[in-house]
């Protein structure tokens, strides 16, 4: 008699859900809202995941879902009041922007723009020197530059694009504060949010004061005695802004967390992912993908889409996977200040990103299907712009800072951003002859 042997397999675990529905009736604090009774897109809430932080985060929901999905997974331990994970509200602000042309804020925004260099450097000067720094002229410059965004955000991210090695910690740090405020207002923060997110970007770097020059700005790759040197630059930046008491508590744990991981491989702290604040899980993102796309003493600018790609393999582990979505979609496939090469060959600066489609921006074309030099010509890709075949427009292909001799803080391109020039770009198309 044959015996057999049972298909049946004892299982080796027993599968555990990390979500279960819950009538917002019962919501608590700590609970993790991991999917709503509708979709996201439906609601005004900043983020599609978020845990509950306060009691008005349970209020907010309770007002928009009637049950909700938690993951108990990621369940927030908050003890009288000892969580150390500020978020952001989970609800947008709704502004109602009087939007300008390019043309007509690219002035301003220059103008804004030299004034926080200048303001900048004297701040990183006096922490080199041990002074206290000017934290009324850091938060007027904040001010203005976020004035700047919300009437036309392309003229400042145009300009934060605009760095050279010789003074890449100045404009890296101006650089982050604009990238971080106009992802802030993305975001839908209130202004006093993000100009919080524009002040912790001014001042993230300023420790690298500290730092020996020749080994910040070494071309070559670092020792390991010069790597832990560098290391000390957020210590070294919490030294200098924790005794002053009109700096927000936020900037000053941006400065010292910057370099945090969610993982705990972060560094100086090796804090937990719940001990990184939401201001400094912004600012980390934001250095971390301006870094990437400036050229620096020791490597060469990389294309945006590299900058994505590293972003994305670092989610949940370096960065907060929720925000760096979020980022992405906010500054689009081709961010302004960036190179691109059209269907044509030809090669184009990306000058303004239009609202809704992402894929046509307004460029400038500065090499030929050749890769020569050309007088600029400028296109608004949202249009129906033909070539000589007439076929319509279109880009292929991100490039680096560089590429085909084209750098974006070379002087000699500053004149494509002159108000009449870019008044093209902004001209109603003629009405088609009727046929």
């Amino acid at each position: 008699m044959k015996l057999f042997k049972s298909k049946r397999k004892r299982p080796d675990a027993v599968l555990v859900p990390t979500k279960r529905r819950l009538h917002v009736s019962h919501l608590e604090l700590g609970m993790f809202i991991c999917e709503l009774d509708r979709p996201w897109r439906q609601t005004d809430f900043l983020f599609q995941g978020f845990p509950l932080l306060k009691p008005e985060h349970i209020q907010a929901v309770r007002e928009r879902c009637d049950y909700v999905f938690v993951d108990d997974t990621r369940r927030v331990l908050v003890d009288q009041g000892q969580l150390v994970v500020p978020s952001a509200t989970p609800l947008k602000v709704t502004r109602k922007l009087n939007r300008i042309p390019l043309s007509l804020e690219v002035q301003e925004a220059h103008e804004a723009y030299q004034n926080s260099v200048t303001v900048l450097d004297q701040v990183l000067l006096d922490v080199q020197q041990g002074r206290a720094i000017d934290t009324k002229a850091c938060q007027q410059l904040v001010k203005r530059n976020l004035e700047s965004m919300l009437r036309n955000e392309s003229a400042m991210l145009w300009l934060a694009r605009l760095k050279s090695q010789d003074v890449y910690t100045s404009l890296h740090c101006l650089s982050v504060s604009i990238l971080a405020m106009g992802f802030g207002a993305h975001l839908g923060l209130t202004d006093e949010k993000v100009e919080l997110l524009g002040i912790a970007g001014l001042l993230h770097d300023v420790g690298k004061m500290k730092i020996d020059p020749m080994v910040l700005n070494k071309p070559g790759k670092l020792t390991q005695a010069e790597f832990e040197h560098v290391k000390q630059h957020p210590a070294f930046g919490y030294q200098a802004l924790c005794t002053q008491a009109d700096i927000p508590p936020a900037a000053v744990q941006a400065a010292h967390g910057h370099h945090e991981r969610l993982d705990g491989r972060g560094y100086p702290q090796g804090l937990d992912r719940y001990q990184i604040p939401f201001v400094t899980r912004v600012i980390t993102i934001v250095d971390a993908f301006d870094a990437i796309t400036s050229h620096r003493s020791y490597d060469n600018a990389r294309p945006i889409q590299v900058a994505y790609d590293i972003l994305r393999s670092g989610a949940d582990q370096q960065f907060d996977e929720a925000l760096v979505q979020e980022f992405i979609r906010w500054l689009g496939v081709f961010p302004v200040g960036t190179l691109v090469e059209l269907h044509t060959g030809e090669v184009a600066l990306v000058l303004e990103k239009h609202p809704e489609l992402h894929l046509r921006p307004k460029v400038v074309v500065l090499r030929n299907a050749d890769k020569l030099p050309c007088e600029p010509r400028y296109l608004d890709l949202a249009q129906l712009t033909v070539d000589a075949d007439g076929t319509p427009y279109r880009i292929s292909s991100g490039l680096s800072d560089g590429s085909y001799g084209l750098f974006v803080s070379d002087p000699q391109l500053q004149c494509i951003l002159h108000p009449e020039l870019l008044a093209v770009l902004e001209l109603e198309p003629e009405p088609a002859e009727a046929h």
